[in-house]
């Protein structure tokens, strides 16, 4: 047996016994934790509509049984999408590990921060501060 999570769009004139019975038909009640989520707006209308009911199911069963269900799920008019997510063998979903670095901090953008050079920096210890001649410009050939 393993663990599944199912998400479910639901038309929304359907009622809960509804989908209860539908699930419940193929899953056992003691493995099957159903939990109705919300009706939302939908960001693109499915079959005409622009609302749905979303559906959460978190259940301990035998892959033959998923495939009835998916079999069940298909058939049934008001179910509008349904996607199952087997928990045991999905991977990627673990936290990644949070790297330190001695790195300096960034922007919200990813970018290093500017530092402005300090222009008149104090003299360490016993340096004199050299004053430095501005360039003289090269004279233009106008030909």
């Amino acid at each position: 047996m393993s663990n599944y999570e199912i998400m479910i769009l639901v038309n929304p004139q359907s009622t809960e016994e509804e989908v209860k019975s539908l699930l419940l038909s193929v899953l056992s009640e003691e493995n099957t934790k159903i939990e109705r989520l919300e009706r939302t707006e939908l960001a693109y209308p499915i079959n005409k509509l622009t609302r749905a009911t979303y559906y959460l199911v978190s259940a301990k069963a035998a892959p033959e049984l998923m495939s009835e269900l998916t079999r069940k799920l298909n058939i049934d008019k008001s179910i509008l999408r349904s996607l199952i997510i087997n928990l045991d063998s999905e991977k990627g979903l673990k936290p990644r590990k949070v790297r330190r670095s001695n790195k300096k901090p960034m922007n919200k953008d990813g970018k290093k921060p500017f530092v402005r050079p300090n222009r008149e920096s104090k003299p360490v210890d016993g340096e004199a501060k050299v004053e430095r001649k501005p360039r003289a410009k090269k004279p233009v050939d106008a030909e």
